[in-house]
């Protein structure tokens, strides 16, 4: 039985069974009706789209001078010799030769790296206890077993090995006193995903293209850091603890298992969906425990992100300091990740890595958390190395990325590089007696994203930093480590060489991302919460990447008291006062479409449908193609009572202007309950063009051009499902019964609805495609048999439907047996 259109009412022969739904599923899920669209459940808390000096001191060419390649284990560095002033202009592309001897460090002409100079020592600033010798010969063991800890929203200057007095991290501390600890790591992004995207890419934002979280996810066309590991012949597997990680968003490429079930607790009004550290290490273990001897597993941990909800004994532990609590706990459950794997494994053999995506402010530069600002607080994060050729005890001084740790840790088990990586084989830092200097490319687009604000860009050169903004900002950060200074107007020329340096790392080969599409039950949450939803149907991230990129608008260093009344708006939201929120909303100077989706929420949530309304159409005169604008538009309408007036907002949306699928599937259901088929069929066919690999799309275009007499068409939508969806009862009805209707292969027809059946049972709408398909081959008995199971389940619509197969049917048989019809 084909699958039906609703509305209008399916006829008997139209109904069919639920299906599953096409696109990666983000929140709760349930089966939906006969319609095959799916509808979801309560959704979860998902969260706010997160948003020199004159005399500076420099290494860079001395003018007679050439650069050298020197060794490291596994790959090679550009070296350069030591020179007190920056001299951008004397930076060059690599040559050929160059080129063709860094094995780990493929940087295209475009990029200028600043120089990487042999220079400061570099200690270590606190001996380890009861290590290793430092100096004693480091192996060269390749690791059977390799763990990528990242540990969410974790500043470096919270642990007990950056010199935290009282934190409590002791298997994190003790990570540092067995292996190496680099005293400076940098974030590119203070934002989960794509920060977590240059981890396992080695790509910078501007290279890999996901430039922030929930609406992009990485192109299938760059290699990640999983599938390096699987190609070296490691087993793989993630566990991550939180809903922005999930596999929609491209990082599942490579893992044999992706574990992102994140059905655990909520986090609250600045959080997304997560799971706590102790049940995303009973995951990790699950799978250790049946795990092969050689396996790369990244986990993940979120509890350290606002908001802050440690568990009661560390909390007491922490009084009136829940960040540090919440670090505390996901330190004592890192420790029983090790303890469980060392208990089947044992200490060799194990490569160990722990960082994190980024920091938080905790109101340093007016901003609580992070998104918003590429300060220190945000963007200088720990990271710790043990394991073989990691010697014990060693601080490393030369400031490192998580751009480095893609080809890092292939380096480390003997993989292929990546084409194209940014980043260095960290290993190579080891081996030098100083630190290298270089340049650390960093960024946010939430400001643009969120609120219309300009972007911040930005660059990190030793101890000195750069910041892109309508005001730039540089700061020395050994004089002035919290960055409360503004150099920039004492030295203009500096400011200029940097930017030079910061547009080389932009100077990039680009990959684009892919869209990710929240569904209107996820959207209409979040506005509920007052969230800040970045809208990419405004402004495009794929097709305009530049102009999201230039610098102009208002400055977000000057627009942080709007976040943190947006902020307590979002409280009491979820306090259940939204006639609070929306006063202190309308009370905010801004008047930005971001501001005015915020205000619409609230409003509509404190129960004044006609002022969401009207707020509501505000951002659509202005930017009439944003679907969440439209999609709030619709639920004030229908808190009016208005359905009609909603239902006509889909309808008339414009068939060119390329929204969402699940939105697309919304119009062509109004126009079909218009009695506007052929214009449905327009609309989902040129989706279709757009987005050829969308199931849903395909499931709802073959049932319209079935309608249409299309059935060819119909056939192959419904064949391109079913590659996509093997295991899908659902496609595999579908084909099967389209099949009988052209008379077309019905070998394969009655396989796939036998296989229907069998996984799914006596449901009735299977049961009429296998006893049309047995009938159309000759079986007659067979078809009678499978419609009589189908009667005992079927309800009035399809039961009329299958006794009307089965008087058919049995007179088929009575002519047979009669020997007017030959058997």
């Amino acid at each position: 039985m084909r699958a039906s259109i609703s509305p209008p009412q399916p006829t008997a022969r139209s109904a069919r069974i639920p299906t599953r739904s096409v696109a990666p599923v983000v929140l709760a899920k349930r089966r939906c009706s006969v319609s095959g669209v799916r509808t979801r459940g309560p959704v979860r808390r998902c969260g706010r789209v997160k948003s020199v000096t004159s005399d500076i001191r420099r290494r860079v060419l001395q003018k007679n001078e050439r650069p050298s390649i020197r060794a490291g284990t596994g790959a090679s560095m550009l070296v350069y010799p030591i020179s007190l002033d920056i001299d951008a202009d004397r930076l060059e592309p690599q040559t050929s030769a160059a080129r063709s001897s860094v094995t780990h460090l493929a940087v295209p002409p475009a990029l200028v790296i600043l120089a990487l100079v042999i220079g400061l020592g570099c200690g270590a600033d606190r001996p380890p206890s009861a290590s290793p010798d430092p100096d004693a010969e480091i192996s060269s063991e390749r690791p059977d077993r390799v763990v990528l800890i990242t540990i969410d929203t974790l500043r470096a200057d919270r642990l007990g090995s950056y010199g935290a007095p009282d934190a409590h991290t002791p298997h994190l501390d003790t990570i540092a006193a067995r292996g190496v600890r680099f005293e400076v790591a940098i974030s590119p992004a203070p934002l989960t995903l794509p920060a977590h995207t240059t981890l396992m890419t080695g790509l910078d934002p501007p290279a890999h293209g996901v430039r922030h979280n929930a609406i992009q996810r990485l192109g299938k066309q760059v290699p990640t850091l999983a599938e390096g590991m699987q190609e070296a012949g490691y087993a793989t597997a993630a566990v991550v603890g939180a809903l922005v990680l999930e596999r929609r968003f491209g990082l599942d490429r490579g893992f044999d298992h992706y574990d992102d079930r994140t059905s655990g607790r909520i986090s609250g009004g600045t959080g997304y969906a997560e799971r706590t550290a102790t049940q995303v290490v009973d995951a990790a273990l699950a799978w250790i425990q049946n795990s092969p001897d050689r396996f790369f597993l990244w986990v993940h941990f979120y509890d350290p992100h606002a908001d802050y909800e440690p568990p009661p004994g560390f909390a007491a532990a922490f009084p009136r300091r829940p960040y540090m609590a919440e670090i505390a706990f996901v330190d004592a459950e890192v420790g029983r990740l090790l303890e469980g794997i060392r208990a089947r494994f044992g200490d060799d053999g194990l490569l160990l890595v722990a960082t994190s995506d980024h920091g938080e402010s905790l109101g340093e530069h007016d901003e609580a958390t992070h998104s918003y600002t590429i300060y220190e607080a945000t963007q200088r994060i720990p990271l710790l190395i043990q394991g073989p050729g990691w010697p014990a005890g060693r601080t490393i001084s030369t400031p490192v990325g998580l751009v480095d740790l893609a080809p890092t840790l292939l380096a480390a088990v003997g993989a292929a590089p990546l084409p194209e990586v940014r980043g260095l084989d960290l290993r190579a830092l080891v081996d030098q007696d100083e630190p290298v200097e270089r340049s650390l490319y960093m960024e946010t687009l939430a400001t643009r994203f969120d609120y219309g604000w300009s972007p911040l860009l930005g660059v990190r050169v030793g101890t000195h930093k750069y910041i892109r903004a309508p005001r730039p900002e540089l700061f020395d950060l050994e004089a002035d480590p919290k960055e409360l200074r503004n150099r920039a107007e004492e030295d203009p020329e500096a400011v200029a060489k940097l930017d030079r340096l910061l547009e080389a790392h932009l100077a990039v080969r680009r990959h684009a991302a892919g869209g990710v599409e929240l569904d209107a039950e996820e959207r209409e949450w979040l506005r509920d919460l007052g969230y800040v939803v970045p809208d990419a149907s405004a402004s495009d991230p794929f097709e305009g990447v530049d102009a999201l990129e230039q610098i102009g608008g208002a400055d977000p260093k000057d627009r942080m008291a709007v976040i943190r009344e947006v902020s307590l708006a979002q409280a009491d939201l979820e306090n259940g006062r939204p006639a609070e929120a929306l006063a202190r909303l309308e009370a905010l100077p801004e008047e930005g479409a971001a501001i005015a989706m915020q205000r619409a929420s609230a409003a509509l949530k404190a129960g004044l449908s006609e002022r969401a309304e009207a707020y509501a159409k505000s951002v659509l005169l202005s930017e009439p193609e944003r679907t969440d604008a439209r999609l709030l538009l619709v639920r004030a309408l229908e808190a009016q009572g208005r359905v009609e007036a909603a239902e006509r907002v889909f309808a008339d949306w414009p068939v060119d202007s390329a929204p969402a699928s699940w939105v697309v599937v919304r119009a062509a259901t109004a126009e079909i309950a218009q009695g506007r088929k052929p214009a449905a069929l327009e609309r989902v066919l040129y989706a279709r063009r757009r987005d050829p690999e969308d199931t849903q799309l395909a499931r709802l275009a073959a049932n319209l051009l079935d309608d249409a007499d299309r059935m060819d068409e119909a056939l192959a939508a419904r064949e391109m499902v079913l590659r996509s969806m093997p295991g899908s009862v659902a496609a595999r009805n579908d084909v099967a019964w389209t099949l009988f209707v052209l008379g077309r292969d019905l070998d394969r027809a009655l396989e796939l609805a036998e296989s229907a059946v069998a996984d799914a049972g006596d449901e009735p709408a299977l049961l009429d495609t296998l006893a049309s398909v047995r009938w159309a081959k000759g079986d007659a008995r067979g078809a009678l048999d499978a419609v009589e199971r189908g009667l005992e389940h079927a309800s009035s619509r399809t039961r009329a439907h299958l006794l009307e197969l089965r008087v058919e049917l049995r007179a088929g048989l009575r002519e047979r047996a009669s020997g007017r019809v030959p058997l």
